[in-house]
């Protein structure tokens, strides 16, 4: 299991926040990550616990903070502070990201990201909606992502993140927002109730 940690001291010992911790099944720690930044992150509320760490197939982890670096590490190997294989500026990132291989969708508070992750190297793909907030999630060949004050659904091309279609759904969503996707539904929770959108 991997887990983005929050905020922590600003001693000059390390106390493992700010940081990708790995824990083994029974939940004890058996690897760490953190950037050389984690006490100035700390201190400035910029830490990589706002983002789930992202997972891709080839063993390799993209966690995206406050701070807006995204860092590249190596599941089997976090290393420690400054451990990170890359890094790149990419944004504030709040939420769960999405995963299709070799691409990583970022949730940003302005907008998703798409990161293209290879050994050693990230570099962005595209930029979608700025107002497209939520956590992103892709099923059907598409990103379904959320703008949560304005209450819209967003189908997005995975190749691009060109908007395909939204639609708006008649209330607004709670904080991090996320959709769920069975068969051919888009479900999404909203501060009235749940909306089912079909074509997914």
């Amino acid at each position: 299991v991997y887990v983005g940690v929050g905020n922590g001291a600003t001693t000059p010992d390390y106390d493992g926040s700010d940081s990708v911790t790995a824990l083994s099944p029974d939940l004890r720690r058996i690897g760490v990550f953190a950037p050389v930044s984690w006490r100035s992150d700390n201190r400035d509320d910029a830490d990589l616990g706002s983002m789930t760490p992202a997972l891709t197939r080839s063993g390799q982890i993209v966690i995206v903070g406050k701070r807006a670096t995204g860092y590249l590490l190596n599941a089997h190997h976090l290393g420690g502070v400054g451990g990170q294989t890359a890094q790149l500026t990419v944004c504030s990132a709040f939420g769960s990201a999405a995963v299709a291989g070799s691409t990583v969708i970022v949730p940003c508070g302005s907008g998703p990201v798409a990161v293209s992750v290879a050994p050693g190297r990230l570099s962005v793909l595209w930029h979608g909606p700025p107002a497209a907030n939520g956590s992103p999630v892709i099923g059907g060949g598409a990103v379904w992502v959320t703008a949560n004050t304005a209450g819209v659904l967003y189908q997005l091309s995975l190749r691009t993140g060109q908007v395909r279609h939204k639609i708006r759904l008649g209330s607004q969503l709670p904080h991090f927002a996320s959709p769920s996707l069975s068969g051919r539904l888009v479900l999404i929770g909203t501060t009235r109730g749940v909306v089912a959108v079909a074509g997914a």
